[in-house]
C-alpha cells in the first residue's frame, strides 16, 4: 500500500480530523482516480488504434496487391470486366476490357461503342439479346464476334449478372468478357477433326458392315440354290418386304412400327428366313411330288434350324437389329393369320410384323417362281390365290396394301430374273 494510501487511512480513521477535511480528503483520491484510470484507458485506446491502424495498412497493401494481380490475371485470361450504374447510366470499363476492343482508354465507355465493335452479321442479335436481359434481369452467358478496325476478327465469350431492388427492377449490371480467339480456332479445330474421325469410322463400319452381309448372303444363296432355279430369290423377296412396308407404313395401324430403322433392317434380315434349309435333305428338299406326312414334318423344321442357328450367333451380339429381325422371320414366317400355321400355332398380331410381311412376299415370289415341283404362275394367277388366302393365311391389311399396289409388286418381280 502506498505512503499516499496510509495518509488518507489515517485521515479517514481518525475521529478528530473534521469533516471538511475528510470530504476535500476523499475529492481529491477520486480525482486522483479517475486521473489514473484516464490515463490507462487513453493509453489503451492509443495502443488499440495503433494495432488497428497497422491491421487496416497490411489489409489495405494485401487488397493493392490482389487488384495487381487480379489486373495481371486479367490481362494473362485476356478477360475484361464491366460495370453499369443503370440508375446514374454510369459504365466503366477495365483496362483489359479496352484492350480487348482495341480501343483507347480515354475514350468514354458506352453501350454505342462497344456495339460497333461486334461483328455486323451479330450485332442485330446482340443488341436484341441485350434488350431481353435489361428487360428480364438474370444471370447469362453468351459469345459471338467482334470485328476488329484492323479487320481482325475476335471470338469473344461474355458472362453478365445483375442486382436488383426491392421491386425487382435492374439497378447495377457487371460482367466480363473474354477473348477466346484461340480457344475457338481449337474447338473448330476439334470439331473439323471429330467430324473427319467421325466419317472414317462409319466409312469403315460400312466396309466391314457390307463386307459381312456379302458373305452372308453368299451363304444363304448357296442354299437357295438347292431349289431355286433362278438364284433370285432372296433378291426379290427383300425387296418386295421393303415395298410392302413402305407402303404399310401410310397407313394409321402400322405408322408408329414401320420406321427408317425398320425398312432398312427387313431388306437386310428378310433373305435369313430359310436359312434353316441347309439342314433339310435333298430327297425331301428336291422332290418333285407332294411330301408325305413325315416329310412334311421334317421339311417344317427348317424353321427351327434356322431359328436355332441364328440363336446362337445372336447372344453374342444381343443388340443387333438385324439378328433379331432375322431370328422373328426364320421363325415365323410359315404361321398363319388364322393359327394353322407352323410351328408355333400363332395366330393374328401375335405373329410378328415383320414375318406377316415375309409371308405375303414369300409366298407371291413362289408362286410366281418355277420350283422341282410346279411350273410358274401368272401374276393374275399369283394375285387370286393370295387374295382367297386373306384372313385365313395372310394378314388381311397387308393383302389390301398388296392388292392395291400389285402393279409395282409385278414390275418389281420382272425386274429381278
Amino acid at each position: 500500500m502506498s505512503d499516499r494510501n496510509l495518509n488518507l487511512q489515517n485521515v479517514l480513521s481518525n475521529s478528530q480530523a473534521d469533516d471538511d477535511i475528510k470530504l476535500y480528503v476523499l475529492e481529491s483520491f477520486a480525482r486522483e482516480l479517475d486521473y489514473n484510470t484516464q490515463n490507462e484507458l487513453l493509453t489503451q485506446l492509443l495502443l488499440d488504434h495503433s494495432g488497428i491502424a497497422k491491421r487496416l495498412e497490411l489489409l489495405n497493401q494485401e487488397l493493392l496487391d490482389s487488384r495487381e494481380m487480379l489486373i495481371e490475371a486479367q490481362s494473362i485470361a485476356k478477360l475484361g470486366r464491366w460495370d453499369h450504374d443503370l440508375m446514374a447510366d454510369n459504365l466503366v470499363w477495365s483496362q483489359s476490357m479496352y484492350e480487348i476492343l482495341e480501343i483507347h482508354s480515354s475514350i468514354p465507355a458506352s453501350t454505342e461503342l462497344f456495339l460497333s465493335c461486334v461483328h455486323p452479321d451479330d450485332r442485330e442479335q446482340v443488341a436484341q439479346l441485350y434488350r431481353e436481359m435489361l428487360a428480364t434481369p438474370q444471370p447469362w452467358t453468351t459469345r459471338y464476334r467482334l470485328l476488329m478496325k484492323s479487320g481482325e476478327i475476335k471470338w469473344v465469350h461474355l458472362r453478365s449478372y445483375y442486382k436488383l431492388n426491392a421491386e425487382g427492377t435492374a439497378i447495377y449490371s457487371y460482367g466480363t468478357i473474354q477473348d477466346i480467339t484461340e480457344m475457338k480456332k481449337v474447338e473448330d479445330e476439334l470439331e473439323k477433326y471429330s467430324r473427319h474421325l467421325k466419317q472414317l469410322v462409319e466409312e469403315k463400319v460400312q466396309e466391314i458392315s457390307a463386307s459381312q452381309m456379302a458373305t452372308i448372303y453368299a451363304l444363304i444363296k448357296l442354299a437357295e440354290s438347292r431349289d431355286d432355279e433362278t438364284g433370285a430369290h432372296i433378291e426379290r423377296t427383300a425387296s418386295f418386304c421393303r415395298l410392302l412396308a413402305e407402303k404399310a407404313r401410310l397407313i394409321p395401324e402400322y405408322a408408329e412400327e414401320v420406321n427408317d430403322t425398320f425398312l432398312e433392317t427387313i431388306f437386310k434380315a428378310s433373305p435369313l428366313h430359310d436359312v434353316g434349309k441347309v439342314g433339310i435333305p435333298d430327297n425331301i428338299l428336291l422332290k418333285p411330288d407332294k411330301l408325305t406326312d413325315h416329310e412334311f414334318e421334317i421339311m417344317k423344321t427348317h424353321v427351327q434350324i434356322g431359328y436355332d442357328a441364328l440363336v446362337n450367333v445372336a447372344q453374342q451380339y444381343d443388340k443387333n437389329e438385324f439378328l433379331k429381325m432375322g431370328m422373328e422371320i426364320a421363325l415365323y414366317h410359315h404361321e398363319k393369320w388364322n393359327g394353322s400355321g407352323y410351328m408355333k400355332g400363332l395366330t393374328g398380331d401375335a405373329i410378328p410384323l415383320s414375318a406377316r410381311i415375309m409371308a405375303l412376299a414369300d409366298v407371291y415370289d413362289a408362286l410366281r417362281s418355277k420350283r422341282v415341283y410346279k411350273e410358274a404362275f401368272s401374276h393374275e394367277k399369283s394375285m387370286e390365290i393370295i387374295i382367297s388366302d386373306k384372313g385365313s393365311h395372310f394378314d388381311p391389311v397387308l393383302v389390301d396394301i398388296f392388292v392395291q399396289h400389285q402393279e409395282e409388286f409385278r414390275s418389281l418381280y420382272e425386274s429381278i430374273k
